[in-house]
C-alpha cells in the first residue's frame, strides 16, 4: 500500500465505490458525522447518539437499498449468463408497413429436388415435402442443445423418456424436421412440418415460481396449403403456444382468425419460419424480425444432396445448418397404443382422445401426449402430436386440423375449398383400410375457452420482467426462513 495519505485515501474511496455496501454504509454515516462536528465539537461528546443515529438510517434506508442494489445487480448478471429470451409477442409486417420490403436470409440457398414425374407415387410425394421445405431462423437460449430440432428417435430407440438423458452423448446434432404431404384434396396440397425437441424450458427462476412452462420432450410445427393452380404457397398455419397463427398473401381473412403476419419465401417455394428458443412457439418469420439474427440462433435448411452441416450446441450464430427430413410414419404406426402410462411404459404417446365408435362397437382412441417420464405435470402443458394440436379459441375440434386440414384451412381463413381428398396419408397410414369407415364414426368433442387469446402473449417479452426476479427472491427467502424454523424446531 502505497504511503502517501491522500493516495492512502484514494485508494480507500475507490474501494468503497467497488464495495457498494461499504459506500453505502459509509453514505449513511455522514449525516450523523455532520450532527457531530456542528452540535457536539468537544471530544467525545455525543458519540452514543451518532452510533445509535447511523444504525437507524443504515437499517431503515441503507439496508434496504443494498438489497434493492444488489438485487438489482444479480439480475443483470442473470441476464448476461442466461442469454436472450424467447420473446411471446407477435409481429405482422402487414401491421408494421413492411409488407413490401425485402426479405432475405443469411447462408447457402437449399438445393431444388431433382425433378420426378409428376404421379401418385412416394418419390412424387417426397419431392414435393423437400421441395417446399422450410427455412428455419431457429433461436437458441442458454440451453441450445434443447433448442435444435431432432429426430425423436435420435438416440437410437423410439422410447422418447430417456432422451433428455442420452441428449448430451450426440452433440453436435444432427438436425431434424418431420414432413410430409399430408393431404391432396381437388385444389390444395398441404404439407405438415414438426419440430420436436427433447426439451420445452424457461427462465430458471419462472421455473422455480411454476411448473407449467417447462416439460420433457417439444413438438410444434406448421401447415402449408398449396394450391394446385399455380403451385404457389397461398396459406400458413403455425403451432404457436396452444394457439394456431393465420398467415398469407392479402393480409385479409373471412374466417375466424385475423392474420398475423405476411409469408415471406425464399427461391418462390421455401417458407421462412421463425422458431423460437425455450418454448419453441413456431410463426412466419417477419421483416421485424431481422434484428434476431444477429445473435443467438442458428438458420436451418433441408440438407438436400448436400453434405450435412452438424448443428453446434452453443449460443453463437450459425448460418448454414442443415436439417433431415424425417417422415411421421413410426408416429402413425403407434398412435392407436399400446399407451404409456404416467411416465411408465413403452409407448410413444400417453393418453388417448376418444374419437367415437366403429359401427360393432369398438372403441376408437389415438395417443394424445408424447410420452415423458414427467408426465404428472399439468396436461395443457403436455407435448402434442400434431393431431392433438387444438387451439381452445377455435371452432376446429381436435384431430380434425391434421387430419382433414381443408377443413382448418377452410374455417380460419375463410376460404371455399374442396373437401374431397385424393389422399390422405395420416388416415391411411395410421387406420389403413379402416379409414373412410373411422371418418364416418367420429364423434368429437368441441372444448372453447371463453378467455382472451392473444393478451397474455402480450405480457411476455424478449426480457424477464424485474417483477418476476422479486418473486423468486421473495420466494426463495420464505422458503430459507420456513426450512430455518423446521430445522429449530
Amino acid at each position: 500500500m502505497p504511503s502517501h495519505p491522500s493516495l492512502r485515501r484514494l485508494l480507500r474511496e475507490i474501494l468503497r465505490a467497488i464495495c457498494f455496501p461499504w459506500l453505502i454504509w459509509s453514505a449513511t454515516a455522514w449525516i450523523p458525522r455532520h450532527l457531530r462536528r456542528t452540535c457536539f465539537p468537544a471530544p467525545g461528546a455525543g458519540r452514543a447518539l451518532v452510533y445509535a443515529l447511523h444504525t437507524v438510517l443504515y437499517v431503515s434506508v441503507g439496508l434496504p437499498l443494498t438489497v434493492f442494489v444488489s438485487g438489482e445487480a444479480l439480475i443483470t448478471a442473470n441476464e448476461t449468463l442466461i442469454g436472450e429470451q424467447a420473446n411471446y409477442r407477435l409481429q405482422s409486417d402487414y401491421e408494421a408497413g413492411l409488407s413490401s420490403a425485402a426479405l432475405e436470409v443469411p447462408g447457402p440457398r437449399t438445393p431444388r429436388p431433382a425433378p420426378v414425374p409428376e404421379a401418385q407415387s412416394e418419390a412424387y410425394r417426397r419431392h414435393l415435402v423437400e421441395l417446399y421445405a422450410p427455412v428455419i431462423v431457429n433461436k437458441v437460449a442458454h440451453h441450445p442443445e434443447w433448442d435444435i430440432p431432432v429426430a425423436l428417435d435420435f438416440d437410437g430407440n423410439a422410447n422418447p423418456r430417456d432422451n433428455v438423458n442420452n441428449e448430451p452423448r450426440f452433440r453436435p446434432h444432427t438436425a431434424a424436421v418431420y414432413g410430409e404431404l399430408t393431404a391432396e384434396t381437388e385444389d390444395s396440397l398441404y404439407f405438415t412440418y414438426s419440430l420436436y425437441r427433447v426439451k420445452d424450458y424457461d427462465h430458471p427462476l419462472r421455473e422455480l415460481l411454476t411448473d407449467w412452462t417447462f416439460h420433457d420432450s417439444d413438438n410444434e410445427g406448421l401447415m402449408l396449403r398449396v394450391d394446385k393452380d399455380g403451385m404457389r404457397v397461398v396459406e400458413l398455419s403455425t403451432w404457436f403456444h396452444n394457439r394456431f397463427l393465420y398467415y398469407n398473401h392479402s393480409g385479409e381473412s373471412a374466417g375466424s382468425e385475423p392474420v398475423h403476419g405476411k409469408i415471406w419465401l425464399e427461391d418462390d417455394t421455401h417458407v421462412l419460419i421463425y422458431s423460437q428458443s425455450q418454448g419453441h412457439g413456431v410463426r412466419a418469420l417477419q421483416v421485424s424480425d431481422l434484428d434476431a439474427l444477429s445473435r443467438s440462433v442458428k438458420i436451418l435448411r433441408h440438407r438436400g444432396n448436400r453434405a450435412p452441416v452438424p448443428v453446434r450446441a452453443d449460443r453463437r450464430v450459425q448460418i448454414d445448418g442443415t436439417y433431415e427430413l424425417v417422415s411421421f410414419d413410426d408416429w402413425y404406426a403407434q398412435a392407436l397404443g399400446p399407451f404409456g402410462s404416467k411416465g411408465q411404459g413403452e409407448g410413444l404417446f400417453e393418453e388417448s382422445i376418444p374419437l367415437g365408435r366403429m359401427p360393432d362397437g369398438r372403441e376408437i382412441r389415438i395417443g394424445r401426449y408424447i410420452a415423458g417420464w414427467d408426465y404428472s405435470k399439468v396436461g395443457w402443458s403436455r407435448p402434442k402430436p400434431p393431431w392433438s394440436w387444438d387451439d381452445g379459441w377455435d371452432r376446429i375440434p381436435i384431430f380434425v386440423w391434421h387430419f382433414l386440414p381443408s377443413h382448418g384451412f377452410a374455417s380460419h381463413g375463410g376460404t371455399q375449398l374442396s373437401h374431397r381428398y385424393l389422399h390422405n396419408r395420416p388416415l391411411e397410414k395410421t387406420f389403413g383400410a379402416d379409414g373412410p369407415q373411422v371418418l364416418r364414426s367420429l364423434r368429437l368433442g368441441l372444448e372453447f375457452r371463453p378467455d382472451a387469446k392473444w393478451e397474455n402473449l402480450e405480457q411476455r417479452g424478449g426480457n424477464l420482467p424485474h417483477r418476476t426476479y422479486w418473486r423468486a427472491i421473495e420466494l426463495g427467502l420464505k422458503h430459507y426462513v420456513n426450512y430455518l424454523f423446521h430445522a429449530l424446531g
